[in-house]
């Protein structure tokens, strides 16, 4: 009587298993394809706007703002607040240039999300006053949490607020910064969520070069830069041989610790290893072409992620006042076309 319950055992544990390894390459099968077809996404498309870099090629960034709404026909911004326009002196706040942005997106129903923090984005990465820059790191962080708790109360009710975003890549060691605080940065996370309750909290990393789930951990969402063509002095240009599955890859793997995973940087504009000032803009013009936008914008839809931020919307306006007006002619051609 033993020996055929053995025998019956061990026949239901062969029918488990084989029903377990077939369960497995079925869903691993469903896995493959998944990464590998590189279903383009149905993408959600907006742009980063930095007033400050707008300004430094020359440009009025209100003109430009407004040509991104009315003519490209933008309805998604990623806005820093940049700490040392804002409050040049302590205690004395300029917020004319995101009061008028907020207003503006307002009245076309556009959706802004605003990155705040001393680490925003476009170089050198952080932007603290002179006077906060002059103290120690503890009276430069009191500071710069009176600073985040002044713009959370001002702008947590316009109704063109979707998320905030606190500091830019705040554990990636990159531009003119002090050195990453992870418990600083969390200190300011807390502070954003006491002060309004209601809005998401995004937080970025860079898409090739850091570990993404440390920083998607303490909040809502998560943005990754995706580059194509960066330079450096020791190699020059370089391409990153990175396909789009293994984006879609690490999306899927961070999606459980993260309410929504976004590109939050787009590569739309050249990787300028020197001052624009040295060349002409015809030759910079061939260093990033509208075919390279859409190849971009085809390749960000192939990872899956659904939210796209192209980077490099005040470059295009530069190159169109400069008589080109092919990358401005292409966004206009894909924000049509979603």
């Amino acid at each position: 009587m033993r020996l055929r319950s053995a025998k019956h055992i061990t026949k239901v544990t062969k029918y488990e298993k084989r029903h377990v390894a077939v369960g497995f390459l079925i869903v691993a099968a469903a896995f493959g394809l998944a990464v590998w077809a590189e279903v383009p996404a149905r993408q959600k498309l907006g742009v980063t706007f930095s007033t400050i870099h707008a300004r430094e090629l020359g440009l009025d960034s209100r003109e430009t703002f407004t040509a991104l709404l009315d003519d490209v026909g933008v309805r998604r911004f990623r806005i820093p607040v940049y700490w040392s326009d804002v409050e040049p002196r302590q205690g004395e706040f300029h917020w004319d240039d995101v009061d008028w942005m907020m207003g503006e997106a307002e009245k076309r129903g556009a959706s802004v999300t605003l990155a705040i923090g001393m680490k925003v984005p476009r170089w050198p990465e952080c932007f603290v006053p002179d006077w906060a820059e002059a103290g120690d790191a503890p009276k430069r962080y009191e500071a710069l949490e009176a600073f985040l708790g002044g713009v959370v109360t001002r702008y947590q009710n316009s109704p063109a607020l979707s998320r905030w975003q606190v500091e830019n890549e705040p554990l990636f060691d990159f531009g003119v910064c002090p050195k990453p605080d992870a418990t600083e940065w969390r200190r300011e996370i807390d502070l954003v969520r006491q002060t309004d309750g209601r809005h998401p909290i995004a937080a970025t990393v860079s898409g090739e070069l850091e570990a993404w789930l440390p920083v998607a951990g303490p909040v809502d969402d998560l943005g990754i830069s995706l580059y194509r063509t960066t330079w450096s002095p020791t190699f020059g240009y370089f391409h990153y041989p990175i396909p789009a599955w293994v984006y879609r890859v690490r999306a899927l793997a961070v999606r459980p610790f993260a309410g929504e995973v976004g590109i939050s940087e787009l590569q739309a504009e050249p990787w300028f290893g020197e001052p624009i000032a040295n060349n002409a803009p015809a030759e910079w013009a061939t260093y990033f072409t509208p075919r390279d936008l859409a190849e971009n914008v085809a390749f960000a839809a192939r990872t899956g992620i659904s939210e796209t931020n192209l980077w490099g919307a005040e470059w295009w306006f530069w190159l169109k006042k400069h008589g080109d007006p092919g990358l401005w002619n292409e966004a206009r051609r894909i924000f049509s076309s979603r």
